[in-house]
């Protein structure tokens, strides 16, 4: 009996280091996805009413590519461990800019 707990708990801790690894990885992408963005606003004449469509591609992009590759090699829950990347990142994401706002 002891041996299964034990590994539910390895496998519960090597699901949060995957979603861990899914937030890192969508926020990565974030980071890369604005500095190539605000490189072409700045060096081209990109009109700058496309920021905030950009912002939403950029965001809608880094969940997937975090989700994707945090929860695809999670065998059971994918979609639950996926979708607990994107509310978690939204969650920072709009903690981030409310602490940063005037």
């Amino acid at each position: 009996m002891k041996e299964v707990s034990e590994a539910r708990v390895v496998t519960e801790k090597s699901s949060a280091v995957k979603i861990l690894k899914g937030l890192i990885i969508a926020f990565i992408t974030t980071l890369v996805l604005l500095f190539v963005y605000a490189a072409v606003l700045t060096y081209t004449n990109l009109d700058e009413s496309t920021i905030g469509p950009v912002i939403i591609a950029i965001t809608g992009v880094s969940i997937l590519a975090g989700s994707s590759i945090g929860a695809g090699s999670i065998k059971k829950n994918g979609i639950l461990n996926g979708g607990i990347i994107g509310f978690v990142y939204i969650l920072l994401i709009y903690l981030s800019s409310s602490i940063t706002r005037k």
